[in-house]
């Protein structure tokens, strides 16, 4: 019988129950593991579907994003533009455009201010410095005709009308735009505009051209310590800068030397030097008796001159006329004719050294204004009782007033023809009595800077008084209440300075 080791089989039937266990354990612990990776992975899954869902909708979002900003970015392009914002009371064109300002003066100055900006615009940005150029010139064009006509640059003033409309035809965007009299209308014009456009994106770059009147300096210093902003702006010299411009950092500079003067408009117009010259001619030469031909000949068949060298003014009132050949004669041709005339029937040599006035030199007159730009007028003599009543009776007799033109002013273009009294002449008592009566119209000019103007601009029952008896009746009762300090003093040439 053999032999059997049951505690042998229980030892090993206890080591395969312990293996059993431990490989139940194992397979356990694995199901356990793989079902926790099946679910980690299930919630990465979910986890990765929704980062690609949010992924793609991102995407799609700045795509729509990028494509909007394109779209953006081609109308602001499209819209996009530069601006030139220029004080024509101080750039002034250069004086080729100017004596043709009855031709082509301003189209061709369009033209070329055109070009210029666009190749300083080029400069600075590139091939995208393409941009349309919009010209603003704010002036008052009546005062600048004035001036350019007594420095000899126009005929007439009406001249630089037909300028400024040939200059905004030229190019569409162009525009001289007139702010009328007054003092610093320009200057406000110019500084809104500046402070509207600077913060305008479509605005890609504003040329600035006032650098001659230190009054835009406080606008400028808004912007020279952001590098950003100043870069966007580009300072115009035409005349030397005010002392300050040339100390703002970071703004761009451009000089337009063949479109704008560099000086300053001269006080008067230029001797007119051909007539000297031809009289120094003559003088060398021998007595006109041995050759009286060539020289009468060579001075009545000259041309005239294009630009008349010191033309008549033009002014709503009278005003004495300069002491020229133009101003005294009635046109060009006779002019020269009497010169060449004159000169003919000289048999002694010429002298071309300037005549003494004998005259005592007159004192300046200026038209002045307080602080808000309301004219002030100066005070009249004290009127003679006598001369007033002169002046009623002669009025009464007649039945016809007296003409201010005439009387006040010097002269009257009617003639003949005029409806009020001329001759004879007022006495210094009766004229004086006119005045006060021309005084109490109202002149119709808000702004007047006529120095000559015999109408009324201020009350004088309130200025002298304190009160106007005729209150509401008064024909200067808009002027009631005004600042009656002088502030502002304009002399003929419309130059300004502090009034003392």
């Amino acid at each position: 019988m053999a032999n059997y080791d049951l505690n042998n089989y229980l030892r090993q039937m206890d080591s395969f129950r312990a293996a059993d266990h431990a490989r139940e354990n194992l397979v356990n612990e694995l199901i356990e593991k793989l079902s926790s990776l099946l679910r980690e992975q299930a919630e990465l899954k979910s986890d990765y579907l929704s980062e690609r869902d949010n992924r793609r909708n991102y995407q799609t979002k700045v795509e729509d994003v990028h494509r909007a900003m394109m779209e953006q970015e081609r109308q602001l392009d499209a819209s996009s533009f530069v601006l030139a914002l220029i004080d024509g009371d101080g750039a002034i064109f250069q004086d080729a455009f100017l004596q043709a300002a009855a031709g082509d003066g301003g189209s061709e100055a369009a033209s070329r201010l055109h070009h210029a900006i666009q190749k300083h615009v080029a400069s600075l940005y590139g091939n995208s410095g393409t941009w349309p150029v919009m010209v603003q010139i704010y002036l008052s064009l009546d005062k600048l005709a004035f001036k350019l006509q007594q420095v000899g640059l126009l005929r007439h003033p009406q001249e630089l009308r037909t300028f400024a409309q040939r200059f905004s035809l030229n190019q569409s965007l162009f525009s001289i735009i007139d702010v009328g009299p007054g003092k610093e209308r320009a200057d406000h014009k110019i500084k809104e505009m500046l402070r509207a456009f600077s913060e305008n994106p479509t605005c890609r770059h504003i040329i600035f051209g006032g650098c001659h009147d230190s009054g835009y300096l406080p606008n400028l210093d808004q912007f020279q310590h952001s590098e950003a902003k100043a870069s966007r702006i580009t300072l115009l010299e035409t005349t030397p800068a005010f002392v300050g411009f040339d100390k703002l950092p970071n703004f761009k500079r451009a000089n337009f030397d063949d479109i704008f003067r560099k000086d300053p408009l001269p006080d008067s117009a230029p001797a007119p030097v051909h007539v000297i010259n031809t009289a120094v001619a003559v003088a060398q030469s021998p007595p006109p008796s041995a050759q009286p031909l060539p020289v009468t000949r060579s001075l009545t068949n000259r041309t005239p001159p294009a630009v008349s060298p010191s033309p008549a003014v033009v002014s709503p009132a009278p005003s004495t006329p300069a002491p020229s050949i133009s101003a005294t004669e009635s046109s060009e041709e006779s002019s020269w004719a009497n010169v060449g005339k004159g000169i003919t029937e000289r048999t002694n040599s010429i002298s071309i050294a300037p005549a003494v006035n004998s005259k005592p030199a007159t004192k300046k007159k200026y038209a002045y204004f307080n602080r808000s730009e309301q004219r002030l007028d100066e005070p009249l003599p004290p009127r003679d009782r006598a001369s007033v009543d002169s002046l009623e009776k002669r009025m009464t007799r007649s039945g016809k007033k007296m003409c201010n033109n005439f009387h006040i002013g010097g002269s009257c273009t009617q003639g003949k023809f005029c409806h009020f009294q001329h001759e004879p002449r007022l006495t210094p008592g009766e004229l004086n009595a006119l005045k006060y009566k021309a005084r109490s119209l109202a002149c119709n000019n808000r702004y007047c800077e006529e120095v000559d103007c015999y109408l009324g601009h201020q009350c004088a029952n309130e200025r002298d008084f304190g009160s106007c008896k005729f209150d509401k009746a008064c024909h200067l009762r808009a002027t009631h209440g005004m600042d009656k300090q002088k502030y502002v003093r304009v002399d003929r040439d419309g130059n300004e300075e502090y009034a003392p």
